[in-house]
């Protein structure tokens, strides 16, 4: 009985082994090869800015502290209404900064002569405004104005447009009808037919000043200022699939 039950499974193991080995040969696998060609476009378009940003700073001092403060406030609004009445609205005026701090000043050729003699002690007060000038050629007059009137910190002058929606269009269209036909002119030279476009990416874009250089002079007496132009550049990188 035994020697039959073990016959018995062992023809069924051998018949399940068969039928196995038999589906696996009627299965047939495929895989078409995808094949892609990439390739990548630049966009540039070359614009005049329309607006500026300047930061004025006033910086007053005074061995009294309440003088140093009185003399910075008169200063400043002597300064931001020179800046109204020359055009700039009050909402592109923003105080950025404001300080009041006490500086202690060593004078190493006194003390040698005198031992005994104490460093000066001043109090320092900084007040500094963000502007933004909307009329490029009002700003030399504007810098010679505020200068006059006791900004003695001007920095971080630089240039913008307002709106470069645009532009970064332009450009955008500029980089994929570049990339387009630079896959077209490889697909051509390589005898294939491109197909669709599987994947698509646009860099951000970026502004930066060029070589050349647009003078914005205002009136007599006013700061010569050079705005010069802005680079918006755009990346853009596509891949078909070809045949």
């Amino acid at each position: 009985m035994k020697k039959t039950f073990i016959a018995i499974f062992t023809v069924l193991a051998l018949a399940i082994l068969m039928t196995g080995c038999s589906g696996l040969q009627n299965t047939t696998i495929t895989n078409e090869e995808i094949r892609t060609l990439n390739a990548s476009g630049t966009g540039t378009v070359y614009i005049v800015p329309d607006i500026a940003r300047v930061t004025i700073g006033v910086n007053t001092q005074n061995e009294d502290a309440a003088t140093a403060l009185s003399e910075n406030t008169r200063d400043v609004n002597a300064v931001m209404q020179t800046l109204t009445n020359l055009g700039v609205a009050e909402n592109d005026i923003q105080t950025s900064n404001f300080y009041v701090y006490q500086q202690t000043n060593y004078n190493y050729a006194n003390m040698e002569m005198d031992p005994e003699s104490e460093p000066q002690t001043i109090f320092v007060v900084q007040n500094t405004v963000f502007v933004v000038v909307r009329d490029i050629n009002s700003l030399g007059e504007i810098l010679a104005a505020v200068v006059d009137q006791g900004a003695n910190t001007i920095n971080g002058v630089s240039f913008d447009i307002e709106d470069s929606t645009a532009a970064y269009a332009e450009a955008q269209q500029k980089a994929i009808d570049d990339a387009a036909s630079q896959a077209q002119e490889i697909a051509d030279a390589a005898g294939v037919e491109l197909g669709e476009i599987t994947y698509i990416n646009v860099s951000d874009g970026y502004t930066a000043p060029t070589d050349s250089v647009m003078a914005a002079y205002g009136g007599g007496g006013s700061v010569p200022v050079s705005s010069g132009t802005l680079t918006i550049q755009v990346t853009a990188s596509i891949t078909y699939t070809f045949k």
